[in-house]
């Protein structure tokens, strides 16, 4: 007589081919897919999928318009608690880049009661409720099915005044980049995986994980911020060319000064590189090019897969040096990525 699995011992990852944002769809199939869409023309929606911004945007008054995004994905490490916090906070970031605020949310979840105990989806939502909370928001219920592998996330609804909402368009000549978290995510839980990050630099990977951009967001009220995004699943050149794009210019990437995850760059140069980052590699290849030659680790890190990344700031050049600055302060791995310049072909990224 064959013997039952150990239900409890199976690890959340088993079986997973691709989690959190390395698992979504790529820019090239997103745009083959939304292209032949479309909906009642409707003045009040004031952010759409016309330049794939974050979340959709729409007007009640000249004093409020309502935010809506909705993002989950499979496990990427095997904790539910912190998975759970990470889908969350994910989730949650997508308000703050269009210059929001949390208010309530709702659960999305796919579970496989015949393969976990319901003790770990328990603890997936707890790690959910707790980061929404963090966020001064509301859990509001959810939805829930049986499924053949794990997915966990939300749907979140955020407030902003219409003057204030930000989009990933409306930057200027000149604008410079900034990140306000550091890169190298998939690489990462990729080398974490495979038990080859240090202790160290797990426990930063982490933090960065679980983070929220809210404060980053609060620092950025004080500036004047021409355009915005969070930097996710396509990466970070994936998401510069959609900024750039959308705002009508060219982008130029400097990947020296860009702040880079511990430990990501010699796991790169080892190959520790999630199939994600090539999918964007080839979605991008006929938009980004190298003005010198740039080391192959940190092409791959550019166009590796974020989960919970950094929000990624357009501001003029005379106050970039002092938004940076005060970012460091609140205790964020903030950089410079780049800049945004007129130029032939808007939309391109020039890498040095």
């Amino acid at each position: 007589m064959s013997q039952a699995p150990d239900i409890d011992s199976k690890k959340l990852t088993a079986n997973i081919k691709a989690g959190g944002c390395a698992a979504k769809l790529g820019s090239a199939e997103l745009a083959s897919l939304l292209g032949g869409l479309s909906g009642n023309h409707d003045e009040c929606l004031i952010a759409g999928i016309e330049h794939f911004e974050d979340a959709a945007v729409y007007k009640i008054s000249e004093d409020l318009a309502i935010i809506q995004t909705v993002d989950f994905f499979p496990p990427l490490l095997d904790d539910p608690y912190t998975f759970g916090q990470i889908a969350a906070a994910n989730a949650l970031s997508d308000v703050y880049a269009m210059g929001g605020k949390p208010v309530f949310a709702l659960n999305i979840v796919c579970f496989p009661t015949c393969d976990f105990p319901l003790s770990v989806l328990k603890k997936i939502l707890e790690g959910g409720a707790d980061k929404v909370k963090e966020a001064g928001a509301s859990l509001a219920g959810g939805h829930s099915i049986q499924a053949s592998e794990p997915v966990y996330g939300l749907s979140v609804t955020g407030l902003v005044k219409p003057s204030e909402m930000l989009t990933n368009g409306g930057a200027s000549p000149g604008d410079v980049l900034i990140l306000t978290k550091p890169i190298g995510t998939g690489v990462a839980l990729l080398g974490l995986k495979g038990e080859q990050l240090e202790e160290g630099a797990a426990s930063e990977l982490i933090d960065s994980l679980t983070g929220l951009n809210d404060i980053a967001l609060a620092v950025a009220r004080s500036f004047k911020i021409n355009a915005a995004t969070d930097v996710t699943g396509f990466g970070l050149a994936g998401h510069v060319r959609e900024m750039a794009r959308a705002s009508g210019l060219v982008a130029e990437i400097d990947t020296c000064s860009i702040e880079y995850l511990p430990g990501v760059l010699e796991l790169a140069s080892e190959g520790f590189v999630p199939a994600g980052a090539y999918g964007n590699r080839q979605s991008f290849s006929d938009f980004v090019s190298y003005i010198k030659e740039v080391d192959l680790a940190y092409q791959d890190l550019l166009f590796d897969p974020q989960t919970s990344g950094g929000l990624l700031l357009a501001v003029g050049e005379d106050q970039a040096r002092e938004l940076l600055q005060a970012l460091k302060a609140e205790g964020l791995q903030a950089s410079i990525a780049g800049c945004l310049i007129e130029g032939d072909n808007p939309g391109r990224v020039k890498v040095f």
